[in-house]
């Protein structure tokens, strides 16, 4: 579940690996802004703190992870909540806004607990 009032990271898949030696890089940390569904989309509006730091420009696939959320339930870890392409970002406001749409379909709360 994607919890609006948790912070999240935002990984990249490393450039060059493949489902043997992936890696999932973090690009950026921050809030989620806004989330809406429709039609089984779900888009995301994130905050970062800093400038995304996208390295791998060849592949849009965007991890969101949340602290003790995912297969991490209730714990210090940093669980999968999402994976999504991103759409657009845009830092020319002093703050970067991130925007990710996820395909699939996701469940979003305000809680902390489950």
């Amino acid at each position: 579940m994607i919890r609006l009032n948790k912070p999240v990271k935002l990984m990249e898949w490393g450039e060059g690996t493949n489902t043997v030696n992936q890696v999932w890089t973090e690009i950026g940390q921050g809030s989620i802004r806004t989330a809406k569904q429709r039609d089984g989309l779900t888009s995301l509006e994130i905050e970062l703190k800093g400038r995304l730091e996208k390295k791998n420009k060849s592949d849009n696939a965007i991890k969101v992870v949340q602290q003790g959320e995912g297969m991490a339930a209730r714990s210090e870890h940093w669980g999968e909540v999402a994976m999504g392409k991103l759409r657009s970002f845009d830092s020319a406001t002093g703050k970067t806004l991130v925007n990710i749409d996820i395909p699939t379909a996701a469940k979003i709360g305000n809680s902390r607990e489950v």
